[in-house]
């Protein structure tokens, strides 16, 4: 026994040989012998038809109107830029740092819920002002 082998060649497609099969748009083949399913396109081809129609109206309508303004990502992302920034402010300065922790020590329970709220308010302010942004900006 000789252990040799030989490069396989790669060969062209071809049609195919059964002569109960079609070649359909896709480039897959539905048997005509299928009483059912003679002479229809696969499933595959409506999918690459839909979304290639799909793609040139969308292409059409962002062309007419140009590309859209994510307002959302803009103030959302500005105002985690200022907590980061305030956040920074303080960490770096051994002495602001220091006189953050002791004012957050020394919050009672009432004032603590106080920030708590105030933050939640200050997160749908920014929430609200996105939904403007995009509003006044869709118009």
């Amino acid at each position: 026994m000789t252990d040799q082998t030989t490069p396989i060649e790669p060969t062209a497609p071809t049609a195919p040989t059964d002569p109960t099969t079609t070649p359909t748009a896709a480039g897959s083949t539905t048997s005509t012998s299928d009483p059912i399913g003679a002479g229809w396109p696969s499933a595959d081809a409506h999918a690459g038809a839909a979304s290639a129609v799909a793609a040139s109206a969308v292409g059409a309508s962002a062309a007419l109107r140009g590309p859209r303004v994510r307002w959302g990502a803009i103030v959302w992302g500005l105002a985690f830029a200022a907590i980061a920034a305030v956040e920074l402010w303080v960490l770096v300065d051994p002495a602001r740092r220091d006189a953050a922790s002791d004012w957050w020590r020394s919050l009672e329970p009432g004032m603590f819920l106080l920030v708590v709220l105030l933050a939640m308010g200050a997160l749908l302010l920014v929430a609200g002002l996105a939904g403007v942004l995009r509003r006044a900006s869709s118009r």
